[in-house]
């Protein structure tokens, strides 16, 4: 079970290619460059995960009918005498 090492790989190493038989160093440092590996492969998945939410959440945009008519200067015409009108002034 605990055989001679002839070569002592760290974690990173070990995820990354496999230790193939190796000893695996359980140092500080080959645990925070393991555990540093992994946060940075969050932090691009996280990116790529917000970048795409976007484009799925995102509104579309209308789809403009080309048989709409044109635009006018003013919505709508008023008759002055009428009562009920839409503007009204203030003298009544």
């Amino acid at each position: 079970m605990f055989d001679n090492c002839t070569e002592t790989v760290s974690i990173l190493y070990a995820i990354v290619f496999g230790a193939d038989g190796a000893c695996i160093e359980l140092s500080t440092a080959s645990i925070l460059s393991a555990f540093a590996a992994f946060i940075v492969l969050v932090v691009i998945a996280q990116f790529f995960a917000r970048k795409l939410w976007q484009k799925l959440t995102q509104p579309r945009a209308p789809i403009e009918d080309s048989f709409a008519p044109p635009p006018k200067d003013t919505p709508f015409r008023d008759d002055p005498k009428y009562r009920d009108t839409a503007i009204r002034s203030s003298k009544r």
